[in-house]
């Protein structure tokens, strides 16, 4: 389920909780904030991104910058930490309204 600043797949995550969880797995080091995981790699064009890429929304919350982070699995979806943890598709126009950046880990 998701919970603000958590960490724990077994009691609660966040989004960023959630992105660095699943990455820390193959060696990937982040931050546990969405605003900061930008950061962490370079902005890229949508039709540069491949599976594995992180992709950055605004505005899911009311605070600047980078307020959502999921996982690109590509074919225009991702997974993310919503509530529950689920793939969903990056077209529908709420995404859409939302998208700020796709970003590649360095």
């Amino acid at each position: 389920r998701y919970v603000w600043g958590g960490t724990s797949l077994e009691n609660g995550i966040d989004c960023s909780g959630f992105t660095m969880r699943i990455l820390g797995k193959y060696g990937v080091s982040l931050p546990h904030s969405s605003k900061a995981q930008p950061s962490c790699g370079t902005k890229i064009s949508a039709s540069d991104a491949k599976p594995g890429d992180l992709i950055f929304f605004q505005g899911t919350y009311d605070t600047p910058g980078a307020s959502h982070v999921g996982i690109y699995v590509g074919n225009n979806m991702m997974i993310h930490c919503g509530n529950p943890i689920q793939y969903t598709s990056i077209a529908s126009s709420y995404w859409q309204q939302h998208f700020m950046a796709f970003g590649r880990l360095h």
